[in-house]
């Protein structure tokens, strides 16, 4: 069954009422510009409504942001058989949502080379490493504090609000979640390391 179409006006009248924005789309796209409060689980085949329900409510209905109607269909079925109540998709997507006057907000980031350089300079910021236990433990950058993104909206409170924190995982994914969930509870100065740790190697060698 296709997903019930929704307006900027209906989506904005839903949001107002408790509905959650889940955007699909890919964490490049969300980090450039997405709608304010609006979540980011990229949708992917494998472990899609694993990690949406860390930081998705049950009892709330969800809204989907994307500009595929295939991905929105995919992710409506898959939300419903876990147990989610998906309420339709914004027609559209974010550029119906700017052609409606609708605001929207960008993600930080910072490069690897930036962070080296940072560190080669004592400036080093907070360093918190979203990766699964294995993946940490197999190599992480030096003083990086490890929440498995699993346990991240439970252990959030742990990082200092007013102090700039960069966030890590293997690719920018998995972190990106992670800095768009921050910035949602007023952690402003949080910044997604741009490609990961592939990217935070390739600085290193070339530092």
């Amino acid at each position: 069954m296709s997903q019930r179409s929704l307006s900027v006006a209906d989506v904005k009248d839903i949001q107002a009422q408790g509905a959650q924005l889940l955007d699909v789309r890919v964490p490049v796209a969300y980090i450039r510009e997405h709608i304010p409060e609006s979540i980011n689980v990229p949708y992917t085949r494998q472990g899609f409504t694993q990690q949406a329900s860390y930081f998705l409510k049950r009892e709330a209905p969800i809204v989907l942001v994307t500009d595929s109607a295939p991905l929105a269909e995919f992710a409506a079925q898959e939300l419903a058989q876990a147990g989610f109540t998906v309420h339709g998709q914004l027609d559209g997507g974010v550029a119906a949502w700017l052609r409606g006057g609708g605001a929207t907000a960008s993600v930080g980031q910072m490069t690897a080379d930036e962070l080296v350089h940072r560190m080669g300079e004592g400036k080093t910021p907070h360093l918190v490493d979203v990766r699964e236990a294995w993946e940490f433990n197999a190599g992480h950058i030096d003083g990086a504090k490890h929440i498995p993104l699993s346990q991240f909206v439970q252990r959030y409170r742990e990082l200092p609000q007013d102090e700039p924190t960069v966030l890590v995982c293997a690719s920018g994914a998995r972190s990106g979640e992670a800095v768009q969930f921050l910035y949602r509870v007023g952690y402003r100065l949080t910044y997604n390391l741009v490609g990961g740790m592939g990217a935070w190697k390739a600085a290193r060698r070339r530092a």
